[in-house]
């Protein structure tokens, strides 16, 4: 990624290029060699030192890869910026500023304090590269961008100098998680879903019968006969299979569009956290979570994260915790609900975590209780997140 020049300041170039010639000029005249040198040098020096900025210019480069930050509020991590030089000339006192958005600072080594900016100076060698560190604190949620990385260059006698910008982002971001709050009042929902898998293990404490098997009977299916088995004992045998139950929780942000008014941001804050709570819980549990939000996108009326389980599908929904915004939700409430309506297939658990206008949700709510769906709202009572249960019944959907 090259910048561009802007700020330039070449008033001791044009002094340099005056006070030479004049010097020249004045040794020329009087025959003076030592003084009609000293005027050229003062030439040469003012038109190097143009060279030599715009030489900098050309073949300062920074490494635009993404090495996004990861980090939990008030986590303080290092920032890596790679700057190559590009010149075989080397590249003396660059004076650098990087900015980045308001949720995160740049501790200050000067003071206790702490900058929205971090400045710092470095040389680069000939075609040579330099890391940059720049420690980075969290103070809010969010993902933070470099706005600002500007650099101030000059020649070695500092006769010229200008600043350099970058007129793209930095591809690097800062990610800040968001800080779980407990959700209580979770109680251990019943299981969902409900099948049959094959057993890892022998159901018989004897060893030399083969693993996962039994007796026949005649109400067993014929498809689960096995063959192999049944010849060895020399009676049919049949597989067993351990019962297991699924659950699976879906999230869900319905917020108004442009809902700032309608949504405190310190509430939306808290709600978001107890998500990333409950999504750490599912993790623990290994329970398949998904989660999505009425913000629109680009060919799309809603954004989120399929079903899933694991340390994978907690880091992925982490990421857009951290992305997600009040002020973003554009999808209309109305069409978020046929939108999850027309996703919804077998019973599975739907936590609210907010819902604006609940009154138009009621006929979703009704008709997915029905099916055998779970609904659960997040209220806050008491500075505490808590989940209830919609119960069925018209009374129950109107008080939401």
């Amino acid at each position: 990624m090259k910048g561009y020049a802007t700020d330039w300041q070449s008033r001791n170039q044009t002094l340099f290029y005056f006070f030479g010639t004049l010097v020249f000029f004045v040794g020329f005249i009087r025959n003076s060699f030592l003084c009609s040198l000293t005027g050229l040098i003062f030439v040469i020096c003012a038109f190097l030192s143009k060279w030599y900025v715009l030489n900098m210019i050309r073949t300062f480069v920074i490494e635009n890869q993404q090495h996004d930050l990861r980090l939990s509020v008030g986590d303080e991590r290092i920032l890596k910026i790679s700057l190559e030089n590009r010149s075989p000339i080397p590249f003396f006192s660059l004076k650098g500023r990087i900015a980045a958005d308001k949720n995160v600072v740049f501790p200050n080594d000067n003071s206790k304090g702490q900058n929205s900016a971090y400045s710092f100076t470095i040389t680069v060698p000939a075609h040579g590269k330099v890391i940059v560190h720049c420690p980075v604190t969290a103070l809010q949620r969010g993902i933070a961008r470099v706005r600002s990385l500007e650099f101030i260059c000059s020649d070695p006698l500092h006769i010229v100098r200008c600043s350099i910008h970058f007129d793209q982002f930095l591809k690097s971001n800062v990610v800040v998680y968001p800080d779980p709050e407990p959700v209580h009042q979770l109680n251990l929902i019943p299981p969902q879903i409900s099948g049959t898998r094959s057993a890892k293990h022998s159901l018989y404490h004897d060893v030399s019968a083969p693993s996962g098997i039994r007796d026949y009977t005649y109400s067993d299916p014929f498809k689960y006969v096995h063959w192999k088995a049944s010849a060895r004992t020399g009676r049919l045998q049949t597989k067993t299979f351990e019962q297991v139950a699924d659950q699976n929780w879906m999230f869900l942000f319905l917020n108004q569009p442009n809902s700032v008014h309608h949504q405190p941001l310190a509430d939306f804050e808290q709600r978001v956290a107890a998500a990333a709570w409950l999504a750490q819980e599912a993790c623990r549990r290994t329970i398949d979570t998904s989660l999505y939000c009425n913000t629109k996108s680009i060919g799309q009326q809603m954004i989120g994260i399929e079903s899933g389980k694991g340390e994978v599908q907690f880091r992925k929904t982490w990421e857009l915790l951290a992305f997600i915004q009040a002020w973003q939700m554009k999808t209309p409430i109305t069409q978020a609900l046929k939108w999850i309506d027309r996703k919804l297939g077998q019973p599975q658990i739907l936590i609210f975590l907010t819902l604006d206008q609940p009154e138009l949700a009621a006929p979703f709510l009704e008709k997915w209780l029905k099916t055998g769906h779970q609904l659960f709202m997040l209220r806050r009572v008491d500075k505490r997140c808590i989940l209830e249960q919609v119960e069925k019944g018209a009374s129950a959907v109107g008080s939401i």
